[in-house]
């Protein structure tokens, strides 16, 4: 009997914290029974430049080299690594961005041929805010060199994720753009039980008071901790939350209006952002912030979409029963453009809009409610 075999391209700009990401999810899969192999294809292009061409190519050093050099050595790499599957099987996991934004030039990091050679199942595009992106990117010693604003990293995000989403539909692969704050969970799940069904979480951000948004975080964060036991792998949208950039510069903005002056292009704004039960505080000119303004506007709405894209199903979770702009849009375009299942949990006290019963298949008043039916209905549904 032929063993399990499947390969998933981790792609993402450089600075996003990917490897690290790829490294937990390998360790909880092995964990898990599964035979996980880890590949990043610059440690194969170094080998491979070093026993074939006498060079010794370093992080801080190889995106220097010449192009035509750089394509042949990866090319190598590439073959090797192909031909390392086809004689151990098993689930590979290899780590490559398909963009490097390297002395103002956009360089390929992967292209249609080197896809084509390693025949991946999936693709996982692993992003971040740009704020710990950028921090990452300048204490880098390969990157150091290099000066990013938040725009050019905002820029290179969009220029990899398209050209990724490009290589997979070619492929017919599977296609994924995951913040990096998921769980190692989501991503050994994608890798080895690609079975499971995976549902995107759809609830109110932007008009909740921070007081409340904090207890309903609490309470999301549980019922994502029973649908992980139903075997339900969760897309969850607030795992980026560069959103806050936006909302500083809208109320700089409006204080500046108040006082009657036009906003001052070098004057620092301070953001202050929690990660991981710390507090973080970034600080940016005002002219930096509304450069990357549009972008991370857009690709806001772009990745959320996406993830919608790649589930199975959206879970509205609205206990508060508080009406979102967005959740309707999110219903809409999964319901009516995706054709996707659409369940509504509705906590308020009235009945909600028509512009959200048109869109769901199913509503429930509690979470507890909603659990319940997904063990008979939602998780058989999909082969769980």
């Amino acid at each position: 009997m032929p063993r399990e075999s499947r390969v998933v391209i981790f792609s993402g700009p450089a600075g996003s914290g990917t490897y690290q990401r790829m490294q937990e999810a390998a360790e909880l899969a092995r964990e898990w029974g599964y035979d996980v192999h880890i590949a990043r294809l610059f440690d194969r292009m170094a080998k491979v430049a070093l026993e074939r061409y006498g060079l010794e190519i370093t992080e801080e050093n190889v995106l220097n080299l010449l192009r035509e050099r750089l394509i042949t050595i990866r090319k190598e790499a590439v073959a090797q690594l192909r031909r390392e599957i086809e004689s151990e099987p098993g689930f590979y996991m290899i780590r490559s961005p398909a963009t490097f934004f390297w002395g103002g030039t956009l360089i390929t990091g992967l292209d249609l041929d080197d896809v084509m050679t390693l025949k991946p199942d999936a693709f996982v595009v692993v992003v971040d805010d740009v704020m710990p992106v950028k921090e990452r990117l300048a204490s880098d010693p390969e990157w150091r060199t290099q000066r990013f604003t938040l725009r050019d990293i905002a820029s290179w995000r969009e220029q990899e994720t398209a050209m990724v989403e490009e290589l997979a539909k070619w492929m017919k692969a599977e296609f994924y753009v995951i913040a990096r704050a998921h769980p190692p969970r989501v991503f050994a799940d994608i890798v080895v039980h690609p079975q499971k069904p995976k549902a995107y979480l759809s609830f109110p951000m932007t008009h909740v008071p921070p007081d409340v948004f904090r207890e309903f975080e609490a309470k999301k964060n549980r019922f994502i901790d029973e649908l992980n036991e139903l075997g339900i792998v969760i897309f969850d949208p607030a795992t980026m939350v560069e959103g806050v950039l936006l909302s500083a510069l809208e109320d700089y903005e409006n204080k500046a209006r108040k006082q009657g002056r036009e906003p001052d292009p070098d004057e620092v704004l301070e953001v202050r952002v929690t990660y991981d039960g710390e507090e973080q505080v970034y600080r940016y000119t005002y002219q930096e912030l509304a450069s990357v303004d549009p972008l991370i506007e857009g690709q806001i709405v772009k990745r959320d979409f996406s993830m919608i894209e790649a589930a199975n199903m959206v879970i509205v979770y609205n206990p508060l029963g508080i009406p979102s702009p967005g959740v309707a849009c999110e219903m809409m375009y999964g319901h009516r453009v995706l054709g996707k299942d659409v369940y509504l949990i509705w906590g308020g006290e009235g009945r909600p809009s028509p512009f959200y019963t048109a869109f769901c298949n199913k509503r429930f008043a509690t979470a507890e409610e909603f659990i319940e039916y997904a063990k008979s209905h939602v998780r058989p549904k999909w082969g769980g």
